[in-house]
């Protein structure tokens, strides 16, 4: 049997399926990138597509969805997703550019390309090596998507059979893509970029270098490599051997993307205490200053980018990205002021501050039902397939719903967590910390009043934020010269990581910041 498969920017193309195939099998097959944080269970119901059958028109779920001989998959534009620092270059106080724009170049120039390997996107820039600005940016989402949102979900899908292959390849074809793309539109010869660094998660490094990070995913999750060289790229078919710098991990969970970021963040050369924090789909984190650094990473889970949240989507257009509270509603911003479709993940840390300062979720994580005692906005409430719901919009399409509000207890509770357990094995207070730092795409976003409210971090330290971006990024520009990529490596040595699934402290900082009462 055969359907057609309709991409943003490719042609119509027709495939042969095998019988008992679902969509997200095809997609995959056809080198299509399918956001899927659960992996296909069904579960995140974030791999809708459209379909035309002889049924009609309508969204489905790719993974839970048997292809049909005639069906047509129309795929919407991911690269419309907002990815930090594909649009804000962080380099010689920010060069601005747009999400794939660069500016000519002289042929002569050297130049220097910085990968950011997220776990769901991917961001590049282009270096002019001679003066150190960055002349070009690119982002995209990461392919492997379509294989689960976590380190975990990847590192199990590159056990099956043929599975490394498959994810190695999508990473490295995404790398070609973007270096291809910054050389085009800077109207520049490929052969005159003449470094390639390469940052990420551990896992991430891992499979971009080929190597197989099976150790990383059972105790004592040791990883095969702890890199900090340049190293040769994994290889496809099609791809030419080519050598990268990979920036120097420090443990399983913590890699060379939060090396790098300290180094943009600047901790080494502080001398009041600096706290970091990464906020992902990985939550790693950093406590220090010039003299001393401890990190960690926590399972924080993907709730903050929209994973097993009822309505939660990627930061694509018309995703709800700020809600703010008046005495009559609540009033939502999206992304591009498009139509609300969903909620992103600082819509999301929006909207419960403002359901627990309406009173319509209480500190223990409870919302209120229908019919309650009155409050102000209780004519906002209702019930989503049996359970508390609370909507967001006058046409009540986006709502937030009471597992939803469970779920941000547990990614905050556990970053939470991370935080206060650094600060006990430091012998340290919220009172040491001159600053805290705030890394990521969502970090940048969110809005940190609403972070400290729900608990997210110290209510004290909400007037010390510095959001940093694409810190990653930044460190990762930082490390195509020799003193970046000399003062990276310094911090990888002499950081020390802190397990945190064999601290007691821990899991009492975590059962504390469960609540909402601070």
């Amino acid at each position: 049997m055969h359907l057609i498969i309709h991409s943003p920017d490719k042609v119509a193309r027709s495939f042969e399926v095998a019988a008992g195939a679902s969509l997200i099998d095809v997609l995959k097959d056809a080198g299509e990138t399918v956001v899927a944080p659960c992996g296909g269970a069904g579960t995140c119901k974030r791999c809708q597509v459209l379909v035309r059958d002889r049924t009609g028109m309508s969204h489905r779920l790719a993974c839970q969805t048997p292809a049909e001989d005639g069906q047509e998959i129309i795929l919407k534009n991911l690269d419309a997703m907002h990815i930090e620092g594909a649009d804000r270059a962080h380099a010689n106080d920010l060069a601005e550019s747009t999400t794939t724009a660069a500016r000519p170049c002289a042929e002569a120039s050297s130049l220097g390309i910085a990968v950011d390997i997220g776990t769901t996107t991917m961001a590049a820039y282009l270096v002019d090596l001679a003066t150190g600005q960055v002349i070009g940016t690119a982002g995209k989402v990461n392919p492997q998507a379509t294989y689960g949102g976590d380190v975990i979900a990847r590192i199990e899908a590159a056990a099956q059979p043929s599975g490394m292959t498959a994810l190695c390849s999508l990473l490295r074809i995404a790398i070609d893509q973007m270096i291809a793309t910054l050389c085009q539109q800077a109207a520049i010869n490929p052969s005159n970029v003449e470094r390639l660094v390469v940052v990420g998660n551990t896992v991430m490094e891992h499979f971009a270098a080929g190597l197989n990070p099976g150790p990383i995913g059972t105790a004592p999750f040791t990883p095969p490599s702890l890199f900090g060289t340049s190293i040769e790229l994994c290889k496809t078919a099609e791809s030419a051997s080519k050598k990268a710098y990979l920036a120097p991990a420090i443990a399983g969970y913590v890699g060379g993307d939060i090396t790098a970021g300290l180094h943009a963040a600047g901790m080494a050369d502080r001398e009041q205490l600096q706290l970091f924090i990464d906020i992902g789909t990985n939550g790693e984190m950093a406590l220090g200053n010039r003299d001393l650094m401890i990190c960690c990473a926590t399972a924080a889970g993907p709730a903050f980018e929209g994973a097993s949240i009822a309505l939660g989507m990627p930061a694509l257009p018309g995703a709800v990205c700020a809600v703010r509270l008046t005495r009559q509603t609540l009033l939502v911003d999206t992304i591009d002021n498009a139509p609300a479709l969903g909620i992103c993940g600082s819509g999301l840390l929006d909207a419960i501050a403002c359901l627990l300062a309406a009173g319509l979720v209480d500190e223990t994580g409870r919302m209120a039902l229908p019919g309650e005692a009155e409050r102000p906005l209780s004519h906002l409430l209702g019930t989503v397939q049996g359970q508390a719901a609370c909507y967001l919009d006058i046409e009540r399409n986006i709502y937030v719903t009471q597992d939803d509000v469970r779920h941000v207890q547990l990614a905050k509770a556990a970053l939470r967590a991370g935080a206060e357990t650094m600060l006990t094995e430091m012998g340290a207070t919220c009172d040491d910390i001159g600053e805290l730092a705030l890394a990521g795409g969502f970090g940048m976003r969110m809005n940190p009043t609403s972070a400290a409210q729900i608990g997210l971090f110290p209510p004290a330290l909400a007037n010390r934020v510095r959001q940093l971006g694409n810190a990653a990024g930044q460190g990762a520009v930082a490390a195509l010269f020799n003193e970046g990529r000399s003062s990276i490596e310094r911090i990888a040595r002499t950081c020390t990581y802190l397990e945190l699934s064999s601290s007691s402290a821990f899991s009492e900082h975590y059962l504390d910041a469960m609540g909402f009462d601070d």
